[in-house]
């Protein structure tokens, strides 16, 4: 026998030929503590996709509607509901075609919208935004909500993170940019 067998008091037969019982468990109850905390995570991850998701399809139905007004050489309207961009439910001007735009890519988001928007955006036939104002985009179980400024007469001013409370007096200058 080699020495160093003689040493350790193991001999070839005696040595474990594997992992125990007790080492496989330990080793499943880590990669479980592992995974429960990945998954809260991916959730958080999936809340600001859709809010960024959200606010990229309220940039894109105002750019629908000054390119329908263009478009078409004549004013039209869009209304801001909680669902995104809708045709106007009354008033002088029609509906900006192609602007309606929902605000969720699935339809059943749980996403919020507050705004100090007029009940119609309207836009002029050359395509300028001719009411603006602040909308608020949250989400009920995530932190941050994202913003966006809708500035005379070219549309968006800027986006970003609200750093105000979202339930209370809406103001545009605390639209912030993100934190790269």
């Amino acid at each position: 026998m080699p020495s160093d067998l003689l040493c350790s008091g193991l001999s070839r037969s005696n040595r474990p030929d594997g992992f125990s019982l007790v080492e496989c468990l330990v080793v499943v109850a880590l990669l479980g503590i592992l995974a429960t905390l990945a998954i809260p995570s991916s959730s958080a991850v999936q809340r600001r996709l859709e809010l960024d998701s959200g606010l990229r399809r309220l940039r894109v139905g105002l750019d629908r509607g000054r390119m329908a007004a263009q478009r078409d050489r004549q004013p039209c309207a869009l209304q801001l509901s909680a669902t995104g961009w809708q045709p106007t439910l009354a008033g002088d001007l029609p509906a900006c075609r192609g602007g309606v735009t929902s605000l969720a890519e699935t339809g059943s988001g749980e996403l919020e919208l507050r705004s100090n928007l007029p009940d119609a955006v309207r836009f002029s036939t050359n395509g300028l935004v001719l009411d603006g104002g602040l909308v608020l985009l949250s989400h009920p179980s995530h932190a941050q909500a994202l913003c966006l400024v809708i500035g005379l007469p070219l549309g968006i001013s800027r986006s970003g993170v609200y750093r105000g409370d979202p339930g209370g007096s809406l103001s545009s200058a605390l639209c912030q940019p993100r934190d790269a």
